[in-house]
């Protein structure tokens, strides 16, 4: 038995070493970039490498713990036998996505997942894009490593099994422990995050340093998982649909400007789970935001904004990139497709700003490093840069007010003009914040709302010293929320006020105060209307629509779990696309809404699907 079980672990190492191995071969191959790298900066791609190479590591040896149990009676040569078998196919599977992965990434600048699935299709123009010395090189590589791999394992591994005797009816419990055992590494983490891309990426601007760290045949597996869950949405003739949707946006031929100067600094403060409905200056409740009640007195409202989705993984990517949600995948996981986003901070670098983002979350939920890492800020703040005590208490990281604090420092010490964002997570369930009860109630409404109380007086407490600083009179302040939520009055997940999201403008900078907008607007809208007030301009935004531009016919979309929701100035519907029907409708014509809302759709599918596909022809 002692044997047997030493054999796992030196297995669970064997394959630790060769992703390392193939991690070192992918850099020597792509040496045009990887000696560009810094000592460090090779060090610490195996390093944050090291976790996702342990989860695929986990993945390939639950399997060997298996057999090792189904094995249990036999003797040494037949458990050495089927143990060998099993190497062996594994072995060629990941030599042939490593050694596919070195070339190809030459090419199209991102590691190996299912895109190649789409080539399949047409296997001669996908030989034909490849040179026969490219592919004998390609060739040799395999067997290399193939042969390397196989007679270290033969040498080192085998010999540990081919002695040994049956472990009988003991060796069953044990290894199936060991293959429950192996969630640990595959899941990469005891937290909230399950092991994903975001893990390994640590560089803030040299993409392939991140992307030398993921592990290929995890990424490529991965996305494969994925491929199935990314539904591609035809309502209509495709010309129709685009028609539809350029109808939508048609070009502005006047901006009006509230700002009293050209390059103000721009604070961008999102909210959790806020939604008009808790504000009472916006027809909400009385008593849990009077910091927001106060401000939007002095500011300008803009009161008919909807967020993109019901998560802050979806909701980010409009306020910060206006970009559009898919209704059954997350744009945030596809690291090469969020990597060709519009970024406001990207262009406002451009315009001579220093850019930052401060936020209490572990970097590594749900991709936000990948994310973050592809949008290059000059300074990310995240909960590894806060004292432990800060999040010792909290399920998801430091709360708002100590998050808010760090922010005020960031403007305070910044050269101007400054870009700084924050994200706000103090009002997201279980609702513990550090505070005394403001709001009396166990349920989870009145803690939901005790939390936002929390979250409101943070944001007041951060505006009032922000007004006492210099920088105060040349700033603007956008404060909105990622999304909105169910509370107040468990409303549906598909219904409008769900998605119903504050945005007020605040500053030194503004040139109007009690101010309201009342145009239709969506999360999406929020950049490209800043930059517009820049006076910037930036093709990039495909799905951005300036708010405060003379067009006609302003909308809102969001979506929902595999569903859509579209609103206009008097009509609101909400259509399910499994059922393929309106389950929700308010005001007039709901019919040319959800036809609106199918021409978005389908066009953002498309959008979606291509949005990190490679020119072949390049």
């Amino acid at each position: 038995m002692k044997q047997r079980i030493q054999f796992f672990l030196s297995y669970f190492l064997y394959w630790i070493v060769f992703f390392a191995v193939a991690r070192l071969v992918f850099m020597a191959y792509n040496h045009e970039l990887s000696f560009l790298m810094s000592a460090g900066e090779w060090f610490s791609t195996f390093r944050y490498g090291l976790r996702m190479d342990a989860s695929m590591s986990g993945y390939i040896s639950a399997v060997a713990a298996l057999i090792l149990t189904a094995s249990a009676f036999m003797r040494g040569k037949a458990a050495a036998g089927a143990m060998s078998a099993y190497t062996a196919t594994a072995l060629v599977i990941a030599c042939i996505l490593v050694v596919s992965d070195m070339e190809l990434y030459r090419h199209w600048g991102f590691r190996l997942d299912s895109t190649p699935l789409g080539y399949l299709k047409t296997p001669r123009e996908a030989l034909g894009s490849a040179s026969l010395w490219a592919l004998a090189v390609q060739l040799a590589l395999f067997a290399a490593l193939l042969y390397g791999s196989w007679i270290c394992y033969r040498k080192l591994l085998r010999p540990r099994l081919m002695n040994v005797a049956s472990a009988g009816w003991m060796g069953i419990p044990v290894f199936l422990f060991a293959t429950a055992l192996m969630i640990l590494p595959i899941r990469g983490s005891l937290g909230i995050a399950p092991m994903n891309v975001g893990f390994v990426y640590f560089h803030p601007d040299n993409i392939f340093a991140n992307h030398s760290a993921v592990n290929v045949m995890w990424n490529a597996g991965k996305s494969l998982l994925n491929t199935n869950e990314v539904s591609e949405y035809h309502f209509m003739d495709d010309r129709k649909a685009k028609d539809i949707f350029a109808a939508c946006y048609p070009p502005a031929a006047h901006t009006e400007i509230l700002l009293k100067e050209e390059r103000p600094n721009v604070i961008v403060i999102i909210l959790e789970s806020f939604s008009n409905r808790m504000i009472e200056a916006l027809g909400g409740l009385p008593g849990v935001t009077p910091n927001l009640n106060q401000l939007c007195r002095e500011g300008i409202v803009f009161s008919n904004l909807y967020s993109n989705s019901d998560r802050t993984d979806k909701g980010i990517l409009g306020v910060l990139s206006g970009y559009p949600v898919h209704p059954v995948a997350k744009v945030i996981n596809f690291p090469e497709k969020t990597r060709q986003l519009p970024y406001l901070n990207k262009d406002l670098k451009q315009a001579g700003y220093h850019t930052g983002f401060v936020y209490g979350y572990d970097a590594h939920y749900s991709n936000f490093a990948s994310y973050f890492g592809n949008a290059g800020y000059d300074k990310l703040i995240t909960r590894e840069d806060f004292p432990p005590e800060t999040y010792r208490d909290s399920k998801w990281g430091v709360h708002d007010h100590w998050v808010l604090e760090r922010l005020l420092e960031e403007c305070n010490s910044s050269a101007t003009p400054f870009f700084k964002a924050f994200m706000a997570l103090s009002s997201h369930e279980p609702f513990r914040v550090p505070m005394p009860v403001a709001i009396e109630g166990n349920d989870e409404e009145t803690l939901f709302l005790n939390a936002a109380y929390y979250s409101d007086r943070a944001v007041g407490d951060f505006i009032r010293s922000a007004k006492e600083t210099d920088w105060w009179e040349h700033s603007l302040v956008v404060i909105t929320a990622d999304h909105g939520s169910r509370h107040p009055g468990n409303i549906p997940n598909y219904h409008p006020e769900h998605f119903h999201v504050p945005m007020l403008w605040l500053g030194g900078a503004i040139a109007k105060a009690d101010t309201v907008i009342d145009a239709v607007a969506s999360q999406t809208d929020i950049p490209l209307t800043i930059l517009h007030q820049l006076g910037l301009q930036s093709d990039g935004y495909r799905f951005s629509r300036d708010i405060l531009g003379t067009t006609a016919d302003p909308f809102g979309f969001y979506d929902f779990n595999d569903g859509f929701g579209f609103v206009t100035g008097d009509t609101r519907i909400a259509f399910d696309n499994v059922s393929r029907t309106v389950i929700y409708q308010e005001g007039p014509r709901p019919e040319d809404a959800a036809e609106k809302g199918k021409a978005y759709l389908q066009v953002f599918s498309e959008d979606f699907k291509m949005r990190d596909q490679v020119d072949k022809h390049q």
